[in-house]
């Protein structure tokens, strides 16, 4: 009994894999990218709804031992406009990388 159950779930396993295969493409996509800049996108100012535009915001904070002389942490804001959802994302993944997400968390994108 136990030996046929095992065959029996190895042979759905073996059935089911080139589906889960298929599945994984769709993950792929919509992966963030990576590789946009921390400068990416352009400073603007928030546009109007309906325009299309899509505003990235982000706040969090950095240890500059220039400004603070390493003693705090010097807030960071930054606002910028894409022309992709997935920019946005890839941008705020790099600023999520770069900076520490502050106490008043401002993180998103949100199109316009």
């Amino acid at each position: 009994m136990k030996r046929s159950t095992f065959v029996l779930i190895l042979g759905l396993g073996f059935l089911v894999q080139p589906v889960l295969g298929l599945t994984g493409t769709s993950e792929v996509q919509a992966a963030v990218r990576k590789n946009v800049s921390e400068y990416a996108g352009q400073r603007c100012n928030t546009p109007p709804r309906g325009s299309g535009i899509v505003v990235g915001r982000y706040s969090g904070t950095t240890d500059n031992p220039i400004i603070s002389f390493g003693g705090d942490n010097v807030p960071v804001f930054a606002v910028r406009c894409f022309t992709s959802m997935q920019e946005c994302q890839g941008w705020l993944y790099t600023m999520r990388s770069k900076y520490l997400d502050g106490n008043s968390v401002l993180i998103n994108c949100q199109r316009r």
